[in-house]
């Protein structure tokens, strides 16, 4: 069905506030479509402790029932000042956004046997540490691992220098197990919120073909997708087939 998505949000550093009404239109269009998205969706303190929703942990709480695979007639508000033009030190801008989403409710159950659980040593890294995905299954199956990061998707694992993701059940699976991976933050940002959404099928579901990886410097070029193109490789896959978990991590300079 098509429904449509409205969202504000409030803050002072514009580029964000736009990614996120966006986000949130999203959100908004699922539960117009009748899907509740977890109350337990992840939040983030801005600057100004204004709570932000991150779409991609409510995106990933909700879709056993239901996906946004296309979207159209997205609109962006200009920034509006709200906060009075006597407030020196309180400069709040208002941004909203209107999508509209198309959304597929798979048919059929989950398997209740089938899990998968991500976990990390810790939830907060220095760019100078290593971190390691911890995996388990309750199946053997297949695993999928998708970095997430300013509405950048990029897909760590499988690449074309490993390539055999399969699990076993009830085996932890390391993630990397031959390297070291490092996350870093942007720019004059000081810290970093980045998610890892861990996806275990029971056959083979390739998001899509792994051709030549790149390696500049100590760099691992991966592919990169859309929130479409990963809500359709999902929409393709029967829900008693996969199984989800996420894990979110800060990292600081």
């Amino acid at each position: 069905m098509w429904v449509k998505g409205k969202a504000s949000v409030f803050g002072t550093d514009f580029g964000k506030m736009q990614i996120d009404a966006v986000k949130r239109a999203r959100a908004d269009g699922l539960n117009q479509a009748g899907i509740v998205v977890s109350a337990s969706s992840y939040r983030v303190q801005t600057e100004t402790n204004k709570a932000m929703n991150d779409y991609y942990s409510q995106f990933t709480e909700a879709t056993s029932r239901g996906i946004i695979i296309k979207e159209r007639n997205i609109k962006i508000s200009d920034p509006v000042r709200v906060s009075k033009a006597s407030a020196k030190d309180e400069r709040i801008f208002q941004i909203d956004a209107e999508l509209e989403a198309l959304v597929i409710i798979p048919e059929g159950s989950t398997d209740p046997g089938f899990s998968v659980h991500v976990q990390t040593k810790r939830t907060s890294y220095r760019e100078t540490e290593p971190i390691q995905l911890e995996i388990t299954a309750s199946k053997d199956g297949f695993v999928t691992i998708f970095h997430v990061k300013n509405d950048t998707i990029q897909i760590p694992f499988p690449n074309g220098l490993s390539k055999n993701n399969k699990i076993q059940a009830k085996k932890r699976f390391n993630f990397p197990s031959d390297y070291e991976l490092y996350l870093t933050v942007d720019g004059n940002e000081k810290s970093s919120n980045e998610e890892f959404i861990v996806v275990v099928t029971k056959e083979e579901f390739p998001v899509m073909e792994m051709g030549d990886v790149k390696i500049i410097g100590d760099e691992l070029i991966l592919p990169k997708l859309t929130l479409t193109e990963l809500s359709r490789w999902l929409a393709e896959i029967p829900l008693n087939q996969r199984t989800m978990d996420h894990k979110i991590l800060t990292v600081v300079k």
